[in-house]
């Protein structure tokens, strides 16, 4: 699994390292309300078993095992679904977007 980002998802990141949030990083985890979708956390403590799996906006984006096994050798790729209602605990929803991931080569 190797995570890339689109611009847009890019622009958010910036957005968000520019607040008052420090020690970022992205979590693509196993949840049990969201399944596998990004979360972006501040000061998130990560499991033994996370993977770096890729990097936005110079923010770590880590995998539980797992999801990263899941994936294979797929390349993914970080998106912002915007004006989505604000239910998330991901940094984003504060700017009423939400992160998703999507297969790098599909559109």
């Amino acid at each position: 699994m190797r995570v890339l980002a689109t611009p847009t998802a890019e622009a958010v990141v910036r957005k968000v390292t520019a607040g008052p949030h420090e020690d970022l990083v992205f979590v693509i985890g196993d949840g049990c309300c969201d399944g596998e979708a990004p979360f972006l956390y501040d000061r998130y403590v990560a499991p033994p078993d996370a993977e770096r799996v890729g990097e936005v906006a110079g923010v770590p984006v880590i995998a539980h095992a797992r999801v990263a096994r899941l994936w294979g050798d797929e390349d993914v790729r970080l998106d912002v679904d915007e004006d989505v209602p604000n239910d998330s605990f991901s940094l984003e929803s504060e700017l009423d977007c939400r992160f998703t991931l999507r297969l790098a080569n599909r559109p």
